[in-house]
């Protein structure tokens, strides 16, 4: 997706990891994904917006695992445990998202936890990652989202599931990069 640049040079989405399903590798858990990078009026970057919804049997598997009560239904209580769990875990991981701003590294918070939800046999999390400081959009701001440990694969199935938004969206340019699945398994045989 190409937005022609304006007065503000480029901002650069990367896509997630999108690795093919072999019997020999990672990933173990599938989530289609959309990413937002919503901008201010004043020209800066002010939020990350994921949407994640997972596979059926990793669902099925949260299902089993946090379903207390054992009624297949996951109610607010144990919504609230997946959250923490998630939470706590991926923190480790920057929440799968990576930030570079003119290829120095570029760090992130997450300002509350992340909301789940339970819809149609698959679980949903939404959530929101912050630049921890002002993020101009100038230069080449460059957004990763992807499990470095390749155990799970988060999927953007479109290239409209990438996108800029918010009032300064019209000033950018936008680059969707899709890394080769082949290259990245040879380029991390030692984690597989």
């Amino acid at each position: 997706m190409n937005l022609p640049s304006k007065s503000l040079p480029a901002l650069t989405v990367l896509a997630a990891l999108t690795m093919p399903a072999t019997a020999f590798a990672h990933p173990h858990i599938f989530a289609e994904a959309r990413l937002e990078v919503e901008t201010t009026e004043n020209g800066r970057v002010s939020e990350l917006r994921h949407v994640w919804r997972f596979d059926e049997v990793f669902s099925s598997s949260v299902m089993l695992d946090f379903d207390r009560n054992g009624d297949l239904v996951l109610d607010n209580s144990e919504l609230a445990s997946i959250s923490e769990v998630v939470t706590d875990s991926l923190s480790d991981f920057d929440y799968y998202t990576s930030l570079t701003i003119d290829g120095a590294d570029g760090s992130i918070t997450l300002p509350e936890p992340i909301k789940v939800s339970f819809q149609d046999g698959q679980l949903l999390m939404f959530f929101a990652v912050l630049p921890k400081e002002p993020l101009p959009l100038n230069g080449t701001i460059a957004v990763g989202v992807y499990d470095p440990t390749m155990y799970a694969a988060i999927e953007f199935m479109t290239d409209d599931d990438m996108m800029v938004t918010g009032a300064s969206a019209d000033k950018c340019s936008t680059r969707i990069v899709r890394p080769d699945p082949d290259e990245v398994i040879a380029q991390n045989q030692g984690s597989l």
